[in-house]
């Protein structure tokens, strides 16, 4: 399935070098090899003809390079937008570099960002049913691949990590005390409940799939050094510090925040955490992104597709505002025993065509 593109304001802003470029779209159709910049009216304006077929994005540089995942030939995992490789290509077609991360432990998938002339993936990691058992895991019958996500630095030809983040070492769990994570749930909204996801999730095949988180899309902030991602499993999206360093990013103290790797801000379910509140995304959920602070309406909030935001059918781009505690580390505020707000999206979008899967707004 091909990622669907839904332009909302009409005009998409790109920089190359100095120049804007107003009224253009990059898009790569999913599984194909050539990127297109497009104009308002559907007219290409250039193509980049690839050796690798996109697996889900394509993002511009500054430098008018574009970096894409693609999907790797050799890749021993497999899911939905399968990647296993990263490329930066120049204007002539020509790869700067690339990086593989791809094998029978690991392979990026899905979304990527720009971390400054960094990109960040995210990936699958293999847990066996035994790690799984220890971990809190309730009825693990088979693997599964909770996510990760990896900075990679151009290093010549090549890549290099600089940077690491575990959801694996966030998890909370209240099925067996005998075993790690164990705690009550309800008390720790900064961690992840290892079994929150149902049998259904928010999408197929939820629990039954390695890929039972299914993180699809990721963010950063360059102000706030933080960054945002989407789960269309636990029908969530998440915010984590950026500022630490890869050990203190698996532990539970450090950075900016002072909170280590742990979730910073949450939206969407809680009852993921143990708490009532609105269910702003009652399914599926992609896309989350920052909406650029540059004077555009929003500027600052953040941004998702909510696949069945009406009546669990109906497509809709929801903005809304985390509450941000700029005195303390970027923390954001929320009252005790209550969930994170707010309690609705501050703006909403209906959209023309709802979108079941892979979306973007």
């Amino acid at each position: 399935m091909n990622k669907i593109l839904f332009i909302i304001l009409a005009i998409i802003q790109i920089s190359i070098t100095s120049q804007d470029f107003n009224g253009f779209a990059l898009y790569n159709s999913q599984n194909q090899n050539t990127a297109y910049l497009i104009d308002k009216d559907g007219s290409i304006a250039k193509t980049w003809n690839c050796n690798v077929a996109c697996n889900y994005t394509v993002l511009l540089k500054e430098n008018g390079n574009i970096v894409r995942g693609g999907k790797y030939a050799s890749n021993q995992l497999n899911g939905a937008a399968i990647g296993g490789v990263v490329q930066e290509i120049d204007p002539s077609g020509n790869v700067v570099w690339e990086f593989i991360y791809s094998n029978s432990n690991h392979c990026s998938h899905h979304d990527i960002c720009l971390v400054g002339d960094n990109v960040m993936l995210i990936a699958w990691e293999v847990k066996t049913v035994s790690e799984l058992t220890q971990a809190g895991y309730n009825g693990a019958t088979t693997s599964k691949w909770p996510t990760h996500f990896v900075e990679i630095a151009q290093n010549g030809s090549g890549g290099q990590i600089v940077w690491e983040w575990h959801i694996w070492d966030h998890l909370i769990q209240d099925h067996d005390s005998s075993k790690d994570n164990f705690g009550v749930i309800s008390n720790h909204p900064e961690l992840i409940d290892i079994n929150m996801i149902s049998a259904t999730g928010g999408g197929p095949p939820g629990m039954n799939s390695g890929d039972w988180f299914h993180i699809n899309g990721i963010d950063y902030n360059a102000d706030l050094d933080q960054i945002a991602f989407s789960s269309r499993h636990a029908s969530e999206v998440y915010i984590i510090d950026h500022s630490t360093t890869t050990s203190e990013a698996a532990t539970h103290s450090g950075g900016n925040s002072g909170k280590g790797g742990d979730i910073l801000y949450r939206w969407g379910n809680p009852s993921n955490y143990g708490l009532s509140g609105n269910q702003i995304i009652p399914n599926a959920v992609h896309d989350i992104r920052w909406i650029e602070d540059d004077g555009r309406p929003y500027g600052g909030y953040l941004q998702i597709f909510n696949n069945k935001g009406i009546n669990n059918t109906q497509s809709t781009v929801d903005v809304f505002l985390a509450p941000l505690d700029s005195t303390n580390g970027n923390n954001y505020f929320r009252t005790s025993g209550q969930a994170f707000g707010p309690a609705s999206y501050d703006s909403r979008y209906v959209c023309q065509y709802s979108a079941p899967g892979q979306s973007a707004a």
